[in-house]
């Protein structure tokens, strides 16, 4: 008789290897429910993969204080699961997932624990008046997002139910029916993060309303959407005082442009972080070297400028000025100068997004190959815009090929770790075959 073949199984494989467990472990916590009773959902399964992974999980106490529902299926019942949730008095963040309904957040209030500190609800189609009936010592961050496209806007009884939560430190609104009453309550909180994402009818007084309540602000992120911009917000409106701001963000304001910069910088001398997004189908006051100029005063460790076709070649000098720069956005922006002068200049540098339609130059990219201090580089399209990755793949010899010359040289981006490339870009897989070979360590995204 012939001896039955063993088929061989395949040797598993676990890049979790090249992570330590920290990253692991930080990893895990985004996982979708993580009390150790609820044995279908994620992390308990995950804790069976490799002996690895279940030491990292049992282990860590802390795994088990991070409550993520937002991802359940919206076809199983709630209830039962939240009622698990109230005999675990070791959560200190909790997610609720959009179908979450006013009786289940409700019952799910009254059983938090005294310890909570964070909260996100996905769905406010409720009245928080019946929500918000205990106080919570030890919380410090509130997220609301309006995936229900509610119209009404919060009334007198549902404003004061926030104060409940007044030892917040962080508030993050998402789509809010906005109103500017809602900004007085905010003087009863010690703020230090206020976050409103697409508001497009937020103005120039709520500005002023905001810095007269939120005196102790230092991050403060405002603006519009991508599909609708927010044209109430101008220059005038950055003329107030906080004296504590350190990080300003505004998305999708299109009256924001050089002057306004100016007055921001003279605004709020103590920023260290500054970010302006926009993109390319809005018209919108004009972002040019002048900018920069503007700002130096300041002393910037992360600045993004995304999407602007103004810049021209005093751009990178200017920027140069920023000498404590550690992280650089520019996505989306035209880049066709050499940039040498940062390596100096910008010592500190760590990682540049130049990712998007950034139409990236030669002499940009030799110029920051030579950066001493690098190490997470985005690079967008290289010497061509997004519409002609066809006609650039097609060419011989391919435009990559200098970019494969400049990794064969070991002088070349000595400390870089982690390359982006872009994803919609035809030269994508190109060079990673060729990159790849010539840095074997270097992290690919």
């Amino acid at each position: 008789m012939m001896k039955k073949q063993q088929i061989r199984k395949p040797p598993s494989y676990d890049p979790f290897t090249l992570l330590k467990n920290d990253y692991v472990r930080i990893i895990l916590t985004y996982l979708n429910v993580v009390l150790h009773q609820l044995k279908q959902f994620d992390l308990v399964r995950s804790a069976r993969v490799c002996r690895r992974w279940r030491e990292i999980i049992e282990k860590d106490p802390l795994m088990f204080e991070h409550a993520n529902l937002e991802n359940i299926d919206s076809s199983k019942p709630l209830f039962p699961i939240l009622k698990i949730f109230s005999r675990d008095k070791t959560i200190i963040s909790m997610k609720l997932p959009p179908h979450a309904t006013q009786t289940d957040t409700a019952y799910m209030f009254m059983q938090l624990p005294q310890s909570i500190q964070y909260l996100k609800f996905t769905n406010i189609n409720m009245e928080f008046s019946k929500i918000f009936t205990r106080k919570f010592p030890n919380f410090k961050s509130l997220t609301l997002v309006n995936t229900k496209n509610r119209k009404k806007p919060f009334d007198e009884i549902e404003m004061k139910s926030f104060l409940t939560l007044k030892s917040a430190q962080e508030l993050h609104f998402y789509s809010l029916p906005w109103e500017d009453g809602f900004i007085s309550i905010f003087a009863e909180f010690n703020l230090q993060v206020l976050c409103i994402h697409d508001c497009p009818h937020l103005t120039n007084d709520s500005l002023y309303l905001i810095s007269k309540h939120c005196k102790l602000l230092q991050k403060l992120l405002v603006g519009g959407s991508e599909q609708v911009y927010n044209a109430q917000i101008s220059k005038s409106g950055f003329q107030i005082d906080l004296m504590h701001l350190k990080s300003l963000e505004i998305r999708y304001c299109s009256r924001i442009g050089d002057q306004s910069l100016d007055i921001i910088a003279h605004s709020f001398p103590t920023l260290t972080e500054f970010a302006l997004v926009r993109n390319n189908f809005e018209k919108c006051a004009k972002i040019s070297d002048q900018a920069f100029k503007n700002m130096q005063d300041l002393q910037l460790q992360r600045l993004s400028i995304i999407y602007t076709r103004k810049l021209r070649d005093q751009a990178h000098i200017n920027i140069a000025k920023f000498h404590q720069l550690r992280y650089l956005c520019l996505r989306n922006c035209p880049l066709q100068y050499d940039v040498s002068i940062w390596n100096e200049n910008c010592p500190f540098l760590e990682e540049l997004d130049v990712s998007g339609d950034s139409w990236v130059s030669q002499s940009f990219v030799l110029g920051i190959a030579q950066h001493q201090n690098l190490k997470i580089f985005w690079l967008g399209h290289f010497e061509h815009g997004d519409l002609d990755c066809d006609t650039k793949l097609q060419q011989y010899p391919p435009e990559g090929l200098f970019l494969e010359s400049i990794f064969k040289k070991e002088t070349s981006f000595p400390k870089l770790h982690t390359l982006h490339l872009e994803h919609d870009c035809n030269l994508t897989y190109w060079l990673y075959a060729r990159i790849s070979k010539l840095r074997p360590k270097l992290f690919f995204r």
